[in-house]
């Protein structure tokens, strides 16, 4: 299946950003692809209806945001529909076993992450956040600095991006914009920090990341 254009669906979250929670990982893929999709925000109280259409006429077994819509067909699940769109663009994915294995192992690593930062994604407890940053950031910056370190960089696969940069890319910056912590990154994860500035100088993205600053 080859696609040009899709729809991506995740909830309106009030009071955040809205780049916030897993909706922007595939924001940012889809824009860096140069895919031609439409993002449509929903309230929360749309989801119980829309959950039971996916279920019962979408064939869609655990209905979850986010999702995307390609060719009539509905996909869900953050890290398995990167890779699925992936296959399907022929890019983004690993060349080999071994390439695709790592990728997959890194994905991991930021769904452990994510799992880190979620229940505090609604705290103002300063003590309970800076308790994380110490315990649990720094810990994966350090795991994301030893990815990155495996090659010159500056992706995970060197010069070729992935679809796990992505997760990587926005899990540092869902964990409370941790990407603002520049000289820390500089000095203690240079490569997590050289893996940023590219990132956010790919072409397709770099307008969206300066309109973000506006």
């Amino acid at each position: 299946m080859t696609f040009t254009t899709a729809t991506l669906h995740y909830f309106d979250i009030e009071g955040f950003p809205s780049t916030a929670a897993l909706g922007e990982n595939l924001n940012l893929f889809l824009k860096d692809a140069g895919i031609d999709f439409t993002y449509i925000r929903h309230k929360h109280d749309e989801w119980p209806a829309m959950k039971e259409d996916l279920t019962k006429n979408k064939n869609v077994p655990h209905a979850t945001m986010p999702f995307v819509e390609v060719n009539g067909k509905v996909f869900n699940k953050t890290a398995p529909t990167l890779r699925y769109l992936s296959k399907q663009l022929g890019k983004y994915n690993g060349d080999n076993d071994e390439e695709s294995y790592r990728l997959d192992t890194v994905a991991d690593v930021t769904r452990d992450h994510f799992g880190s930062y979620a229940p505090l994604f609604k705290s103002t407890d300063e003590e309970k956040i800076k308790e994380h940053f110490e315990k649990d950031t720094k810990k994966y910056l350090a795991a994301y600095n030893n990815i990155y370190a495996q090659t010159e960089g500056p992706f995970i696969l060197g010069e070729k991006i992935s679809y796990a940069d992505f997760l990587v890319y926005h899990n540092i910056d869902d964990d409370r914009n941790a990407w603002k912590h520049t000289d820390l990154l500089e000095k203690e994860y240079p490569h997590v920090a050289k893996f940023g500035k590219a990132f956010t100088q790919r072409p397709n993205l770099v307008n969206y990341f300066a309109s973000l600053k506006n």
